[in-house]
This record gives structure tokens, C-alpha cells and sequence, in this order.
């Protein structure tokens, strides 16, 4: 499983959708966000998460963000729902979402992609549109 160079990421997500998944970490009432560092959406907050690579189970996908993304392991719990965003300039996503638990007492980090990682019990007001949706529709939920 290897990750696309960006030439091919655009030839192909121009013309079909991208599955993902999104983690939503709870520390109490508080869901953890990162900052995003690169386009698109650079500087707004969102749910970690990451293109599920070709071969690559959704759970080996949740390992693999988790550590590259946090720096930190953890347990799906439950599944949640989807996100879909259509053209929001260049794609087409459709993002499964998953609850997860950190394993024992780890914190989380900004690692590759984020320049921060913080658990809110408000959302800000810098959000990625479609992850503020979704945590609105199901926090009270979960």
C-alpha cells in the first residue's frame, strides 16, 4: 500500500470519488480537531482523517491516520455515519465516520498535515463546513 504522488492523486480524483474515513475522538464532552496545515481548507480545524489507500482495510486506514495524523493509537468503537462533499473546487468525497477510543493515556500531537490539535467543547468558528455539519447533527447523539 503506497500512498499516490500528487500528479496522480489529481488525474484521478478528478474523475472519481475518494473514500475516506474521519476519526471522532471524545475526552469527555470535548471532540478533538486538528488545524489543517496544507490545501485544501489550510487553517481550518477538522476531524483527522485520510484517503483510504488501495488494498488497505478501513481499520489498517484508522491506524494509519491515528499514528501519522496524532502520533497515537486507537480502538474503533462505533460507526457513525457518512460525510459526502461534492465540489468544493476539485473533488468528490465520500467520508466514513468512526468513533475511536485512545489507547491507554496517550496524547495527541500535531504531526505531517496539522499545525495543531485541540479538543473543543464548542466548535470554533473556523471549521471545515461539511465536519461542523456533521458533528452538529450527531453530538448529541453519540
Amino acid at each position: 500500500m503506497k500512498e499516490l504522488t500528487p500528479k496522480q492523486f489529481e488525474k484521478i480524483y478528478k474523475k472519481v470519488p475518494r473514500i475516506c474515513i474521519e476519526l471522532v475522538i471524545f475526552k469527555g464532552k470535548r471532540v478533538l480537531l486538528s488545524k489543517r496545515a496544507i490545501y485544501p481548507y489550510k487553517g481550518f480545524w477538522h476531524l483527522p482523517g485520510t484517503g483510504i489507500l488501495y488494498k488497505e482495510s478501513i481499520n489498517e486506514a484508522i491506524k494509519r491516520v491515528a499514528k501519522k495524523e496524532l502520533g497515537i493509537m486507537v480502538i474503533p468503537e462505533k460507526f457513525l455515519g457518512y460525510l459526502e462533499t461534492i465540489n468544493d473546487g476539485y473533488r468528490h468525497s465520500v467520508s466514513l465516520a468512526f468513533k475511536c477510543k485512545i489507547m491507554g493515556y496517550q496524547q495527541p500531537r500535531a504531526l505531517e498535515q496539522a499545525s495543531d490539535v485541540k479538543f473543543f467543547g464548542k466548535l470554533p468558528k473556523k471549521i471545515v463546513p461539511k465536519h461542523k455539519e456533521f458533528l452538529n447533527g450527531h453530538i448529541k447523539k453519540i
